[in-house]
């Protein structure tokens, strides 16, 4: 279980302050009403320990806007954070399998030589027996035709077992493919989930410093995602979480990258983008969310429009993407400051 430690001066973790975190950890789970399961330890432990930023950051937005922290978001946090067992559990097996078939393969190869080998052999004595006597030919001929019928139908075999052991290696490799790209997906809208968008936030923001490019991030929050909850329910504020990750992937163009950072979030991160062309598609976004027309699915009733606010920055030299990530949450929070339904840049 990955917990945060508070060092001694003498690089022990203080036996009083771990312990101090702990009981934090279980009277959060007692006061939310959560199960004390390891996941939901793990999460608050780390909260009130303080090291991991990103938990305390998304922890901390749910409590200030009063929203319920539940079994479930706790165990959403844990698998972003924490959890890598589904997909080191997927390569894992999938590896085990692999390394078998490669083994098979192997071991055909080494009986298909050995096979071969045998048949030279036998060439050899056909022709050493036609040297020998050519009176003997047709009992030569009958042997090397029943030892070349014999290494035919064992090759036969060898090709139709390399070809089984060839389609188990690429149905293995398709499904790690399978597995990893759904540790890397948010279930409910399909965008790519945090985990896979600071992993290429990542990877961006070296190759945009090497290259000498621009990267703009733009982070975008559903103006009063809350209010949809407690007015309608959680099935309806999931349906519109689905309808805006719709939109903003169809409204983005191939060179962007767009995913949900968790809660009513998304992140779009912007190659190549200077800070004009950056507020622009964070403005396009922004309206093609409020121009969507949002109703009940029974009877119709109209939700209300559904607006945006969204926070730009672009990459400075030698920046880390942590920097860039929170540049763009403060023009985020600016903007919800100034009135929401607006773009604000840093």
């Amino acid at each position: 279980m990955p917990l945060a430690e508070t060092e001694a001066p003498g690089g022990e973790p203080r036996r009083e302050q771990v312990v101090a975190h702990a009981y934090a950890a279980i009277a959060s789970m007692a006061k939310h009403a959560v199960p004390p399961s390891p996941p939901c330890f793990t999460v608050w432990y780390n909260y009130h320990a303080g090291d991991n930023t990103m938990v305390r950051r998304v922890l901390d937005t749910y409590l200030s806007n009063g929203r319920p922290i539940t079994d479930a978001l706790l165990q959403e946090i844990h698998a972003r954070f924490f959890d890598t067992h589904r997909e080191a559990t997927a390569l894992t097996h999938t590896t085990d399998r692999l390394r078998e078939a490669t083994e098979q393969v192997a071991g055909l190869i080494k009986d298909s030589g050995g096979q071969t080998a045998r048949y030279g052999t036998a060439l050899g004595q056909f022709s050493d027996d036609i040297g020998r006597n050519g009176a003997d030919l047709q009992g030569a001929l009958g042997r090397i035709i029943a030892d070349t019928q014999d290494m035919a139908e064992r090759t036969a075999r060898l090709g139709e077992r390399l070809e089984g052991s060839a389609r188990i290696i690429t149905e293995l490799r398709d499904q790690l493919e399978e597995a990893l790209r759904e540790s890397r997906t948010d279930v409910l809208t399909g965008l790519p989930n945090r985990r896979a968008v600071e992993t290429m936030a990542q990877h961006l923001a070296r190759t945009a410093q090497e290259k000498g490019r621009p990267l703009a991030l733009g982070m975008l929050d559903i103006d009063r995602f809350k209010s949809i909850n407690d007015t309608w329910g959680h099935p309806v504020g999931d349906a519109v979480l689905r309808r805006v990750a719709g939109t903003l992937r169809d409204s983005v163009l191939p060179d962007a990258f767009c995913g949900r950072f968790g809660g009513e979030e998304f992140v779009v991160l912007l190659p190549g983008y200077d800070l004009q062309a950056a507020c622009q598609l964070a403005e396009r976004l922004r309206q093609a969310v409020e121009a969507q027309s949002f109703s009940l699915r029974d009877g119709g009733k109209p939700l209300g429009v559904v607006t945006l606010s969204a926070g730009v920055a672009v990459q400075a030299w030698g920046e880390a993407w942590s920097g860039l990530l929170s540049r763009a949450d403060a023009a985020l929070y600016r903007a919800k400051q100034a009135g929401r339904n607006r773009v604000v840049w840093d």
